[in-house]
């Protein structure tokens, strides 16, 4: 059986929405401050101007690194693995194979559902990456459909399942 690609995407820029307010109203009070101060300002010269364009501009970087550093997380989910790459300049890529998923539950904040948004959580048998947070996922309640139909059949075709081992000896007995 080929492997083939069921779902790839990124987590939702709502997540920074909280720093693209912070940042835009400190850019319009920066604004605001440097309307007011531009006759002092131009009296100066370029000395002066050019440090308050870059403070002006601040706010703005620091809000695109933020959305660069959200979309930089992409998922992408195939027949047989989940793999996830981070990274804007280098690049990370982890792969887990879908018959080491445990179990999974579908995480829903107030917030998130107002966009239509939810948290994927995958609890793994993996040593190196035992859970995976899926983060502002659109469409989550259908992915994690798909992810348990391609989980149990990776299963069947691994003839492998997943046996939870709890602790020996009976509970009510003292000597255990």
């Amino acid at each position: 059986m080929e492997e083939k690609k069921v779902w790839s995407g990124t987590q939702s820029l709502i997540l920074n929405l909280g720093v693209f307010l912070i940042c835009g109203l400190i850019f319009l009070l920066l604004l605001f401050l440097l309307v007011k101060l531009w006759g002092r300002l131009a009296e100066m010269g370029t000395l002066a101007l050019t440090p308050a364009f870059i403070i002006l501009l601040s706010p703005l970087a620091y809000a695109t690194a933020k959305a660069l550093l959200v979309k930089s997380v992409k998922y992408e989910i195939s027949s047989e693995r989940i793999k996830i790459t981070t990274g804007i300049f280098s690049k990370q890529t982890n792969a887990m194979e879908l018959y080491r998923i445990k179990d999974y539950f579908l995480n829903e904040p107030f917030f998130l559902r107002l966009f239509h948004l939810g948290n994927i959580v995958i609890l793994t048998s993996d040593q190196s990456t035992p859970q995976i947070v899926m983060r502002a996922i659109r469409g989550a309640k259908p992915l994690m459909d798909d992810i348990r139909t391609y989980v149990e059949m990776r299963r069947d075709v691994k003839k492998v399942r997943e046996v939870d081992f709890g602790p020996t000896g009976d509970p009510g007995d003292p000597s255990s």
